[in-house]
Formats: C-alpha cells, sequence, structure tokens
C-alpha cells in the first residue's frame, strides 16, 4: 500500500483546484496581461534578444519555448511579486502555459487559466515553506529555488494528469531544485536568466515525464528536506490546508517600472514629493531608510556598474525618477549615462536600515524618504506603493503601463488580447502568436 506523502496533497490540489468565475478569474486575468506586458518588453531587451538567439539555435520544441519565454520574462524585472516569499510566480507559471499549450488534449481557455493558476499557488507556497523572503538573506533566489516546482504544476494541469501522476511530476521537480545562481557578474549578458529559463524548463520536462510513466520520490518533500534550504525558518504550514477559494493571487503586487520590488516604495515616496511641488533641482541630498533585510542590497552596487545594478540600486532608480522618469520604463536601460547629472544626482542619496521598519517586513517591503532641499527638510513614509494590494492596478493602470513600457496602441492591444485569453479561445491563439508560440 502506498503510504501517503504531503506532496499528494498538493497533488490532488494541483490537479482538481479552479480559480472559478468571478473576481479571482478577473485578478488573475489582470496579473496575466501584466505579465505579457513584461514578456514584451523582455523580448525587445538587448538581454532577451541574445537569450532567445542562443536558445533558437540550439533547440526548437515546447521545452524550449519554456525557458525562452521564463528567461526573457523574468530578466525584464517588471513582472509581478508576492512580496512575502519575494516569488514572481507569473514568471514562471505564464512562459509554461503558453509553451506547454501545444502539447494539451484541451486547449481550452480554462485549462490554461487553471494551469497559471495552479503553478502560481505552488511556486509561492512551496516559497514560504522554503522560508520565504528570509531565503533572500541566506543568498538563495526563492524564484529560481522553486520555478521547477511551479513548473512542473502548470505543465500537468495543463496535460491534465491525475493526482497520482502529478504527484509524480512535483517529486520529479522537487529533486531538480536548483541552489544559489552565485553574484550576477558585471557583463552585457549574465547567465542568471538563462538559469532560470532551464530551471522551468527542467519543471515542465518532470510533468512531461509523469505523463510517460516515468516516477519520482514523493516522499522527498518533508520538514527535513525543507530545512536542509531554508533552516530554522522553513516550515510546511503553507502547503497544508490550501483553500482555492483565497488564492494566492490576490495578495501578489504589479509592478509600475522597472524596478527591484525593495526599490519602490522610496521610488513612488520621492514621486509623490516630487509631485507637491518639490523641485528635482532644488535637492541637495536624500536618505532612504528602509528595513534591515534588503538596506545592503539596494545601496550594494552604483547605478552604472550594470543594467541590473541600475535596476536594483535605490540611489540610481531615484536619480531617474527626479530627472530622467521615462527611463524608468526602459527594460533594456541601454542608453543611460551614468557620468553626468544621474551618477551626480544618485551620490548624494544614501540608504540605511531602519530597525523601526523590520516589523513591516515581509508583508510589506517599506521605506521612509527625507529629503532636503536648502533649508527646507520634507519626509514621508510608504509602506505600500502603487500596484500593491492595498493600492491594487485596475485594466486602467494597466494600460497606462503597457502605454509607457510598450508603446500606446500595440500596449493598449496587447492587454486587452490577454484579458480576453482566460474566456475565449481565438484572443488565447492570438497571445500566443504574438509571442512566436506554436498552437494546436
Amino acid at each position: 500500500m502506498k503510504t501517503s506523502h504531503l506532496i499528494d496533497e498538493l497533488a490532488e490540489f494541483t490537479a482538481g483546484a479552479s480559480i472559478g468565475a468571478g473576481a479571482g478569474l478577473e485578478r488573475l486575468a489582470l496579473h496575466l496581461a501584466d505579465a505579457s506586458i513584461a514578456l514584451m518588453a523582455g523580448m525587445r531587451s538587448t538581454e532577451g534578444h541574445a537569450i532567445a538567439a542562443l536558445i533558437h539555435r540550439t533547440e526548437v520544441s515546447p521545452l524550449a519555448h519554456s525557458s525562452r519565454l521564463a528567461a526573457v520574462m523574468r530578466l525584464s524585472e517588471i513582472d509581478d511579486i508576492h512580496r512575502q516569499s519575494a516569488v514572481t510566480a507569473s514568471a514562471i507559471a505564464v512562459p509554461c502555459a503558453l509553451a506547454m499549450r501545444a502539447l494539451a488534449t484541451d486547449a481550452s481557455p480554462a485549462r490554461f487559466i487553471e494551469a497559471i493558476f495552479v503553478g502560481q499557488e505552488m511556486a509561492v507556497r512551496l516559497a514560504l515553506a522554503m522560508g520565504g523572503a528570509a531565503l533572500l538573506a541566506q543568498g538563495l533566489w526563492p524564484t529560481y529555488l522553486v520555478a521547477p516546482f511551479g513548473a512542473a504544476a502548470t505543465t500537468a494541469r495543463l496535460l491534465g494528469l491525475n493526482a497520482a501522476r502529478t504527484a509524480e511530476a512535483l517529486a520529479m521537480a522537487l529533486a531538480q531544485t536548483p541552489r544559489a545562481p552565485g553574484r550576477t557578474p558585471r557583463t552585457p549578458c549574465p547567465a542568471r536568466w538563462a538559469l532560470f529559463g532551464n530551471a522551468v524548463r527542467a519543471g515542465c520536462f518532470a510533468a512531461l515525464a509523469a505523463a510517460d510513466g516515468i516516477d519520482g520520490d514523493t516522499g522527498l518533500l518533508n520538514d527535513a528536506w525543507l530545512a536542509g534550504i531554508g533552516g530554522a525558518a522553513a516550515d510546511t504550514t503553507p502547503l497544508r490546508g490550501l483553500d482555492f477559494a483565497s488564492p494566492l493571487i490576490a495578495e501578489t503586487s504589479i509592478k509600475p517600472h522597472c524596478s527591484a520590488k525593495q526599490t519602490l516604495a522610496a521610488l513612488h515616496g520621492l514621486r509623490e514629493l516630487l509631485a507637491q511641488g518639490l523641485a528635482a533641482a532644488s535637492i541637495d541630498a536624500i536618505e532612504v531608510q528602509v528595513p534591515g533585510a534588503y538596506a545592503g542590497m539596494i545601496a550594494r552596487e552604483a547605478p552604472g556598474v550594470s543594467r541590473l545594478a541600475s535596476i536594483v540600486s535605490a540611489p540610481g532608480q531615484l536619480a531617474l525618477a527626479a530627472l530622467q522618469p521615462e527611463s524608468l520604463d526602459d527594460v533594456s536601460r541601454d542608453a543611460l549615462d551614468w557620468r553626468g547629472p544621474l551618477g551626480a544626482f544618485a551620490a548624494n542619496i544614501t540608504v540605511c536600515a531602519e530597525p523601526a521598519l523590520d516589523a513591516l517586513y515581509p508583508r510589506q517591503w517599506p521605506a521612509r524618504v527625507t529629503v532636503i532641499a536648502g533649508q527646507r527638510r520634507e519626509q514621508i513614509l510608504v509602506v505600500d506603493s502603487p500596484g500593491d494590494p492595498a493600492l491594487p492596478f485596475d485594466v486602467v493602470a494597466l494600460i497606462d503601463k503597457a502605454t509607457r513600457v510598450i508603446g500606446g496602441r500595440r500596449g493598449r492591444d496587447l492587454v486587452q488580447t490577454a484579458m480576453k485569453a482566460c474566456r475565449d479561445a481565438s484572443a488565447l491563439e492570438a497571445l500566443c502568436h504574438t509571442f512566436d508560440v506554436p498552437v494546436r
């Protein structure tokens, strides 16, 4: 007789949970549209072109498409994020669903969106069980860790695997859980994104293997295995008693700009002060206080070091907000020049840890911004920024984002197509064609 394992509970959820037709589906449709913006932006970037070219030269298959789409979407740094887990789950589930749909016997919009839903849930819940955002302090990348698991769940649901075969898919995905990818090199095309794409591909492969009768170790997922990754912060509670009536997508933040989430509260704070009449030219210095968990991260490197550094650096992001706000929506960042006014402005911004803000993290990722302009001293505390669940985006805000990132009509059309793809088969076919994904 087979022993019941924790992974069996997750497989039952993956094989049978449904988002329904209410507010949850509308929210998921909004996030699918947001993911489409990130994917398009990533495809148009210099790094995105390089990664796509490599994959096209070496392999043409649904698995290759999953790797390509995941890599270019994640490198955009404009995709959504669940703060407590620090996982960008759409970058796992949406590329899988688009790429692997060609192999599904049921290619309907309902199956497509259900696959995305369970893939996101499994990715976020596994990361929470590993330790969530606390993993970042260990030098681990939560989204990378759970990429195979989330991809396996997405693909298994898309293929219509039953709970027993889904459990085998999830088990094989767990066996391929990566560790830290290492520090990102200061090069035009670091390995980080390609490695992420391969991690997603591994999860898709696990589901295909399970569909062909290959089995994994379903007893792998337990307290000891989780503790081996997350240490004392690991806890199986997020993996138990799953309730599909309260999807974690409701707790997921949409990013308004191409930016590390850790910088967005400070960025919003400065923009609020500028909107109130503070002139950028009058600013002498800015102090940013944030939780200790990410103070070092957003101040570690000068923004001119690399594309990614310009996205992660709080001084860099605030300099753009003050002097060159249109560049906040530029995913490639090829044309930025940090040797002149931008660099000088960023040099007058300091970042420090504020213990009083630690209690808010990781449910919120706050910042207190103090601006000194001559004799004037302005201060603002931001605990939620636009796109967070407390300040949610609607379709109008998302179209505005698409217009800024992609361009007027093309951005609007993409959002509208993605929103319809959850219900309309022709819209879903059009979305797949947009990203050069073969359809059945």
